[in-house]
């Protein structure tokens, strides 16, 4: 199974250009995308409706999306309102069905002297071949540590009452024989083991990654627990990456990843860096005939298996 994560940058490549196209193909073949900075009604975008025009050119996929930062964009023409939200937030996209999905705006913090807004995590219930998948698409602040540890807190308190609360809807299919809650379905499935994937902000070295997979012991290591998350790449023995400073909208350092509930971990890939992996895929621009995008590193990895590139 190929698990890709990708902060897009509302498709905003390193030459300046914004192209959905270049996005879908770098992620397209994937079996589970999870991408962040996805946007609808921003005029640095034209206006455009990113969730729906990434859904056309990538039609095989089934998709949810939730925004975070959420404000109004209508306007009034001829006495008649064009309702219309400018929104920033997450989008999931899976092969197969998508049963349930959930938003959560994380913890925020008011700040006095630089730009904060929500930040949004989506979770979403894939039923896939092998069973029903849990998966996230996480976004956590740029801001500061503090803010994104106070997110990680609430992200991890959500994961263990999963079990307690369960899925969407549960107990008996019907309100006093009334089945049109439940369209007759039986309760949907709401597993206990998770998988994070998205842009936390922050470097294998730091208290936030800490906070995800635990403190390493000077003499054990980094123990596994029972129920907790582990580092999907590290957790399939790949190389170490080294930290390096990365570019991003706020000018600070990311670094992306997957981590898993230790049930999950030998089934997933993991490595995304957002806008900043190696470029490999060139297409058609409304910036030039022709420039560079840089897709995740997960879709390197898919890219490397296939013998064709729809680009």
């Amino acid at each position: 199974m190929k698990l890709v994560g990708y902060n897009i940058q509302y498709s905003r490549g390193r030459d300046g250009c914004y192209d959905l196209a270049r996005v879908a193909c770098a992620v397209d073949g994937a079996d589970i995308i999870a991408l962040q900075e996805v946007e609808r009604f921003w005029p640095r975008t034209g206006m455009a409706d990113q969730p729906a025009e990434l859904a056309a050119v990538l039609p095989g996929y089934y998709w949810v999306y939730g925004p975070g930062f959420d404000m109004d964009a209508s306007t009034v023409r001829g006495g008649v309102v064009e309702n219309r939200r400018r929104q920033f937030g997450n989008m999931l996209l899976a092969r197969w069905p998508i049963v349930s999905s959930r938003f959560y705006a994380l913890p925020k913090m008011r700040t006095t002297d630089h730009f904060n807004m929500d930040m949004p995590a989506l979770e979403g219930v894939i039923a896939t071949e092998s069973g029903p998948l849990r998966v996230w698409s996480i976004h956590l602040s740029s801001i500061s540590s503090r803010e994104r540890l106070l997110q990680i807190d609430y992200l991890r308190d959500l994961h263990a009452r999963v079990p307690a609360g369960g899925g969407a809807w549960t107990g008996a299919p019907d309100i006093r024989g009334d089945e049109s809650w439940s369209c007759g379905a039986p309760e949907p499935p709401m597993p206990a083991d998770a998988i994070w994937i998205g842009d936390f902000n922050a470097q294998p070295t730091s208290a936030e990654y800490d906070a995800i997979v635990g403190r390493a012991d000077p003499l054990y290591g980094r123990p596994v627990y029972h129920g907790d998350f582990v580092d999907a790449w590290v957790a399939a023995a790949m190389p170490r990456r080294k930290a390096s400073p990365t570019r991003t909208t706020g000018g600070l350092a990311t670094c992306g990843s997957i981590t898993v509930s230790s049930a999950r971990r030998s089934r997933n890939e993991s490595g995304a860096r957002g806008s900043t992996a190696t470029p490999t895929a060139r297409t058609t621009s409304r910036c030039g005939p022709s420039s560079s995008h840089r897709p995740p590193l997960e879709a390197q990895f898919a890219s490397e298996s296939s013998t064709t590139n729809v680009c």
